[in-house]
């Protein structure tokens, strides 16, 4: 443990001027200085030693209080001012201007060598800094034997017995998922501190450790570290968050669990039924039918991929999920299919995850191509309505009708676009106007999804009304529009 500003003071039987003025402060150094501003030189923690040879009698109140200011803002644990070759006690404004810091100020008589100090002070702290790397390593190697027996719990009970305070961990919105001496109050800090609510808490010097992605953290570790124990504290602290990323989804790291996941929901919707057969055994999909999943993110900022494996980790099921492009793919065991809704509009409508979600029909493994087609459908439906799930099978029968069209119906319904399919070879035009009207003709969310500026956007809208004789503002002229795309798609689908 770190001698604090007290414990030197009765040490040396100093006499300090400013009374119990930052006596509990732990010092880390010693440095002696007869700059006017020795700050640069200075790390923070520093008792620093002074005759005040850079002070003159004539200075003002002012100048002394700007000295001590420095130096407190600099994170100096105290001022040692030696008395009896320039000043005969330690100037009344320079005490007062340290009180009004919160720094102490020790008065050190003229039979003190400032030498002596030093050589004590220093040589025991580097005995306490070996004895303090020691205790971090034997803190790490507790927090890491007891993470495989023990879980999330257990690495923070450690840490919080290793460094004698309390420690919470919650999660990304708040809740607690371990907490280790800590009471309601403390409970109700760490929520505020996680959350970034600073005015809300009222225990000073909560530290916040981000879990997973420094980013995006999945988690929150939230430690009140004591005075004396702060960088063992913070070394502590950094290695369990480390291990709770671990703890928390051991799987998530690295690209491999990532293929392996890809793979899987490739060989589940590939139509082999031998290679089904082996990929069902191995991730326990036998007992009944699966449903696919599709989501899109209505914003690139937000890793959609992410929150899908948490919301399969909440739940408990498999996680079958890949990603390609905006598009996350996942297969569900049927009986979990109105749980999964539910998650998806909870994190849409309550969390603000701005993601839109389309479901197929449950369908044995071997028809997962079919659960997948469905599943497309449900989100342009989801899309086009702005809602967070749409199930296939609560479908209208538009969809339906479109699909079992004669091709000359269906010609019929696409023959306004057949102006923007001969001019628009690359498509571009007919997407854009896709997704403009899949955001309901809201320019910036449109534009967003494309990745092109909004006047970009209205020039293309533009162009297509000129090509079509169609108006985007028109509520009848949309309709033929997102009917003849409708039709468009089934023809491209068969």
């Amino acid at each position: 443990m770190l001698e604090t500003v007290g414990d030197v003071a009765q040490r040396f039987r100093l006499r300090v001027p400013t009374g119990s003025t930052g006596l509990d402060r732990p010092i880390r150094w010693t440095h002696i200085s007869e700059l006017a501003d020795p700050t640069p030189w200075l790390r923070g923690g520093e008792m620093l030693l002074t005759l005040g040879l850079q002070l003159d009698q004539s200075d003002t109140s002012e100048q002394l209080t700007a000295y001590a200011g420095r130096l407190a803002e600099a994170g100096v644990a105290a001022l040692g001012f030696g008395v009896g070759v320039r000043h005969p006690s330690v100037p009344e404004a320079l005490v007062a201007g340290a009180e009004a810091h919160g720094m102490a100020v020790l008065e050190i008589p003229g039979g003190v060598a400032f030498q002596d100090i030093t050589y004590q002070l220093n040589g025991d702290l580097l005995r306490t800094g070996a004895a303090e790397s020691r205790l971090i390593a034997e803190g790490v190697s507790s927090m890491t034997r007891v993470a495989r027996s023990a879980g999330p719990q257990g690495i923070v009970a450690t840490l919080a017995a290793r460094i004698d305070s309390w420690a919470v961990l919650m999660d990304r919105h708040g809740k607690t998922h371990a907490a280790v001496g800590a009471a309601r109050v403390h409970l109700d800090d760490a929520r505020a501190a996680a959350l970034g609510q600073r005015s809300r808490i009222r225990h000073p010097g909560l530290t916040v450790y981000g879990v997973g992605d420094p980013v995006r953290p999945r988690a929150h570790l939230v430690v009140a570290p004591r005075p004396d124990r702060i960088s063992l504290t913070r070394e502590l602290a950094q290695h369990a968050a480390l291990l709770l990323d671990l703890a928390l989804n051991p799987l998530s790291g690295g690209d491999t669990w990532g293929l392996a996941r890809a793979d899987a929901v490739d060989a589940l919707m590939s139509g082999d039924p031998a290679l089904i057969q082996r990929v069902s055994a191995r991730w326990n999909l036998l007992a009944g039918n699966i449903a696919v999943a599709l989501l899109r993110s209505r914003s690139r900022a937000v890793p959609l991929e992410e929150n899908v494996l948490e919301w399969c980790e909440e739940l408990d099921v498999p996680p079958l999920v890949s990603s390609e492009s905006s598009l996350v793919t996942v297969l569900l065991p049927e009986d979990e299919l109105g749980r999964w809704t539910a998650r998806v509009c909870d994190a849409v409508e309550r969390e603000g995850v701005p993601a839109r979600c389309g479901v197929g029909t449950a369908q044995p493994p071997s028809g997962s191509l079919l659960s997948r087609r469905q599943a497309e459908q449900a989100l342009e439906v989801a899309v086009a309505d702005a809602r967070p799930v749409v199930e296939f099978a609560g479908l209208p029968t538009q969809r339906l009708i479109l699909q079992h069209l004669d091709p000359a119906a269906r010609t019929a319904l696409t023959s306004p676009l057949l102006p923007l399919l001969e001019s628009d070879s690359t498509r571009i035009l007919l997407r854009s106007l896709r997704v403009f009207l899949s955001e309901n003709n809201n320019w910036e969310a449109a534009s967003s999804q494309l990745g092109i500026h909004r006047h970009t956007l209205r020039q293309r809208m533009g162009r297509v009304e000129e090509l079509t004789g169609l108006s985007v503002t028109v509520t009848e002229d949309r309709v033929i529009a997102w009917l003849a795309l409708q039709a468009l798609h089934v023809d491209d689908t068969n």
